[in-house]
């Protein structure tokens, strides 16, 4: 019985070690074989220089052009309300396509268009609608556009809230 327990031993430890060879380093490879005295900062060459456009519109002139004068007393509360879904994709390409089309569809009528992530879909929802009547109105335009497949979604809306001054 202790034999075969000192073979068993022995042929563990034996399986176990490593047949790898240790690999020594060869002095017969001069570092003569790369040139590094090459030097990046001594190339002559021209810097990128990128002219500014004359014909930009200042950041401060942009904002009085596109600001309405009663955007800015106008805050959002969030409230129970209803958008309505478009469409629900795994591609973010069609999704954003579709994005864009539903805010040049829906621009006229003045509703948001929304892109959630909710995993693993992209959700399209247009409006920010508190009534179901509404909603249906919403529905039955995406419809008329050509979502035939849009429903009405209970959400978290924007409702807009003027300030009193």
């Amino acid at each position: 019985m202790k034999f075969f327990l000192i073979l068993l031993i022995s042929f563990t430890l034996f399986a176990c070690s490593s047949t790898k060879q240790v690999q020594q380093p060869d002095d017969n490879v001069s570092s003569e074989k790369f040139d590094e005295t090459f030097d990046p900062n001594s190339l002559d060459d021209d810097d990128i220089i990128i002219a500014k456009h004359e014909e930009t519109v200042s950041k401060t002139e942009a904002d009085k052009v596109k600001t309405n004068p009663l955007d800015e007393k106008i805050s959002y509360r969030e409230a129970n309300g209803f958008r309505v879904q478009i469409l629900a994709t795994k591609n973010i390409e069609t999704a954003t396509l579709t994005e864009q089309e539903a805010k040049d569809l829906f621009a006229t009528m003045e509703h948001k268009v929304y892109l959630i992530f909710d995993a693993p879909l992209y959700k399209i929802r247009v409006g920010d609608v508190t009534d179901r009547n509404d909603a249906e109105e919403i529905r039955d335009t995406a419809k008329d556009y050509g979502y035939r497949e849009a429903f009405i979604v209970p959400s978290k809306v924007n409702i807009p809230e003027t300030k009193s001054y």
